[in-house]
């Protein structure tokens, strides 16, 4: 049986999740910021029209934005992530199997469904369009097609040409129609095709998508090795790629984040170590793991070549693996203060865990004498049990340590920041 993989995203997935709680921008320009309010990383249709474009600076727009009348906002993950909860659950109700690719998209495998009738699968798809329409507020584009890279490559179709109204099934387009549209699309926008092999390949002389899926299979595996030349089996619609339900477990945990303005302060430090602890412990809880090593990382900012500059990545391992929010904490705490050095402006903090185990062998006896050990561990493990209920109850950060207050100097800048009306009880919306 052939196999049949659905590809489906959110529409300007940032952009459109604001717009839910803000009618008055639907139809208008809108653009959202990266960390620190530094360039533009989502944008409108509307947007795009006046000639903005992703990964420009805020400041080198800026007057633009205004004289245009376009809303700029700071990027609101809480809000991003809960709307991608709610339409990965909607989609998960419509279909046998799907995978999470990212925030705002996903992988389905329809296979066998609708007898493979393609007319049946386009309907399908257009209903599960709809419902997370109705259901969400998020507008879709999506793709169906044998591999899940022509399924992506379908997707960008969808939303390049209004005339497929939303889904291009692949499965229906005549091999005329399929040729003419893999002549018209440049090889850059095939997944798995970055800048460096774009460059190379355009050098070769294949600058179209039909030019790569035409080349011979042996010289793109000879010329670029097995990765590339399974992207070329896909495009020709051969699946390569399996569709993968349950990702496995991270080797490593890494939370990372550039502060709104320099720091000297090892207050400061301490306070952004905590927060990305916090973060990371949550993760790591998540998939029911114990970190054997824990890290710091903070440095100066390496663009600004009129300061001296000094920077750390450090980490210890611990004598147990543990999952424990206040004992890696004060791991990572003590690395922090034994390596600041006054003086500096610090640009950037972090933290990371690694070497993991299941979360359950950190819990098991060593040895027949092991105890007391086990009881400060086991108190510890019903204390975290605890935090994360409180977590689960009444959102995050809800308890926190307290060397994450120490300072509020180091937090990211978002002027433009909207509110969290799904995951905050003060932004939810009232009706007067």
């Amino acid at each position: 049986m052939q196999p049949v993989f659905l590809h489906i995203d959110g529409n300007s997935f940032y952009c459109s999740c604001e717009r839910l709680f803000r009618p008055q921008l639907r139809a208008k320009p809108v653009v959202v910021l990266s960390n620190n309010d530094g360039c533009i990383v989502a944008l409108t249709k509307e947007a795009k029209a006046l000639g903005l474009k992703r990964g420009v600076p805020f400041f080198q727009v800026r007057d633009l934005i205004k004289e245009q009348g376009v809303t700029a906002l700071s990027s609101n993950y809480e809000l991003y992530q809960s709307i991608s909860g709610r339409m990965q659950r909607t989609i998960a109700g419509m279909i046998p199997k799907m995978e999470s690719y990212s925030i705002d998209e996903i992988f389905g495998d329809l296979t066998g469904v609708a007898d493979g009738d393609p007319k049946q699968l386009t309907a399908l798809v257009q209903s599960i369009r709809s419902r997370v329409r109705q259901w969400v507020g998020v507008p879709t584009c999506a793709g169906i097609a044998p591999s899940k890279t022509l399924a992506k490559l379908c997707d960008h179709y969808a939303k390049t040409y209004p005339t497929f109204e939303g889904v291009v099934n692949w499965l229906e387009l005549s091999d005329e129609r399929r040729r003419r549209a893999m002549n018209l699309t440049p090889v850059g926008e095939v997944w798995g095709i970055g800048a460096k092999t774009r460059e190379k390949l355009l050098a070769m002389g294949i600058e179209t998508v039909l030019d790569f899926a035409q080349a011979d299979a042996a010289f793109v595996r000879r010329r670029f090795g097995v990765v590339l030349e399974r992207t070329h089996r896909e495009l020709n619609g051969i699946s390569c790629i399996a569709l993968e339900e349950n990702h496995s477990a991270r080797r490593q945990i890494v939370r990372t984040r550039s502060f709104g303005k320099a720091c000297s302060q090892m207050d400061a430090l301490i306070a952004a170590v905590s927060v990305h602890m916090t973060e990371a412990v949550r993760m790591l809880r998540l998939q029911k793991c114990a970190a054997h090593t824990v890290g710091v990382l903070f440095h100066t900012d390496p663009f600004d070549e009129g300061r001296a500059q000094y920077g750390v990545f450090e980490s210890t391992r611990l004598d147990v693996p543990c999952a424990d929010l206040m004992t890696l904490t004060s791991a990572a705490l003590e690395l922090v203060r034994k390596f600041y050095k006054s003086g500096f402006a610090y640009k950037k903090a972090g933290v990371f865990l690694t070497d993991f185990v299941e979360e359950k062998r950190a819990l098991a006896p060593v040895s027949l004498f092991d105890f007391e050990r086990l009881d400060v561990l086991r108190k510890r493990e019903r204390m975290q049990s605890s935090l994360d209920e409180l977590d689960r109850r009444f959102g995050k950060r809800a308890v926190m340590m307290a060397s994450a207050k120490l300072s509020g100097e180091w937090i990211m800048k978002r002027d433009l920041l909207s509110p969290c009306p799904t995951t905050n009880w003060n932004d939810i919306l009232k009706v007067s």
